[in-house]
């Protein structure tokens, strides 16, 4: 694929957490960056990393500049001041990455840098990286269904006047994409879709015969992410799959989750069948060993690790959330379960463990049909550049 040949521009990253939690978002935004710098942009990156965390990046010629965003800290002050300093290091674009439908203090109106950035004239993009619900990022699930309806209409005004401000909001998937449509009919010309990667297109994965009886599953230890769910559905199957292990790759949230899955493998005797690995740099290395891969997640964007397991051939389960479903053909790349039902999920697994050829096959399928889809960094960052060509062209 030949790659989108756009002016040279510089443009910002704007990131509200540090780009070292390595976390979905800071990872796509360090893939960005680092496509970008490769084709000759150069590439400002606000986030609150200090400065140790970005010395490499810097020595490879990734980041020309930093600045520095106090992380939680939503005010006129900060707001009118980031503006201010992305307007001096002239930049051509700046692009906004939210971990949520809110972010970057749009919570209130008049909070944001986005409001102070679009009034001095810098052409401004946004990624909801995630849109799960309206008020996803501005208030958890467990709030009173009072309090969600008392501050709905000022989320909603501060949502509108950031799309106002933007040229271009990107949805992760197109689950999140028919969300924001709905939700902010009035701007819904300025929502696209984009599908992030960090895949390059690599040679095919290795041989589906040589893997090992690993069920794999990657992403922070997180109720949200649903490994419990994994944990208790393999619980019911281990003793007729006794030569089979669960991997559970991934760093500990805090929310409890670590502990439960410890309880559920104590109950059952899987200290043998069931490892939980923490956070690892090799992911890519552990699906190409992997037999299945899966994601349970209770709710989820997009889920890059399900796109990168299937790249890397390997029979998928994930479930029927966000945009899971948009990745994985059932029946034919892989099987689809309902959010947290263990039996579904224990009858998918049990299929998979006594039916190797189908799990070859669908594990060839999936690493077709990624590739096929060109779910790759050239990709997304080729749309990316249009997207800023045409904001920064705009009148």
């Amino acid at each position: 694929m030949v790659n989108y040949s756009a002016r040279l521009m510089k443009i910002a990253q704007c990131l509200e957490y540090p780009l070292g939690l390595r976390g979905g978002v800071s990872v796509v935004v360090e893939t960005l960056a680092t496509e970008f710098a490769q084709r000759g942009h150069k590439i400002v990156l606000v986030s609150p990393d200090a400065p140790e965390t970005l010395r490499e990046l810097l020595s490879r010629k990734i980041i020309d500049q930093h600045i520095h965003w106090p992380a939680g800290d939503y005010s006129l002050t900060t707001a009118t001041k980031l503006a201010q300093q992305l307007k001096s290091a002239g930049v051509d674009v700046a692009h906004f990455h939210a971990g949520g439908n809110y972010g970057w203090g749009i919570r209130f109106p008049f909070y944001s840098p986005v409001f102070y950035l679009h009034l001095k004239g810098v052409p401004i993009l946004w990624t909801s990286h995630r849109a799960e619900t309206i008020l996803d990022g501005f208030c958890g699930p467990q709030k009173l269904l009072l309090f969600k309806l008392l501050f709905l209409p000022l989320a909603w005004l501060g949502k509108i006047q950031q799309v106002y401000c933007c040229r271009f909001e990107i949805a992760v998937s197109q689950d999140n994409l028919k969300k924001l449509k709905r939700w902010y009919a009035p701007f819904r010309s300025r929502f696209v879709q984009i599908y992030h990667s960090r895949l390059h297109d690599t040679p095919p994965p290795s041989e589906f015969a040589s893997r090992e009886r690993k069920i794999l599953t990657v992403g922070h230890l997180a109720t949200a992410k649903g490994q419990t769910v994994l944990v208790d559905a393999f619980a019911l199957i281990a003793k007729s799959h006794q030569d089979a292990t669960l991997l559970v790759a991934g760093h500990d949230s805090g929310d409890g989750t670590s502990q439960q899955i410890q309880k559920i493998i104590q109950a059952h005797g899987l200290e043998k069948q069931v490892c939980l690995l923490g956070q690892r740099d090799d992911t890519s290395a552990l699906m190409r060993q992997a037999k299945i891969y899966v994601q349970p997640s209770l709710s989820e964007a997009l889920g890059l690790a399900l796109q990168e397991a299937m790249f890397y051939g390997c029979a998928v389960i994930g479930t029927r959330t966000g945009g899971i479903p948009e990745l994985v053909d059932e029946g034919r790349t892989g099987a689809l379960v309902t959010p947290g039902n263990i039996d579904e999920l224990s009858a998918a697994l049990d299929r998979l463990l006594r039916d190797p050829l189908l799990a070859e096959q669908w594990g060839a399928n999936a690493a077709n049909s990624i590739r096929q889809r060109q779910m790759t960094v050239e990709s997304m960052a080729d749309r990316y550049l249009e997207l800023y060509e045409s904001a920064a062209t705009k009148t």
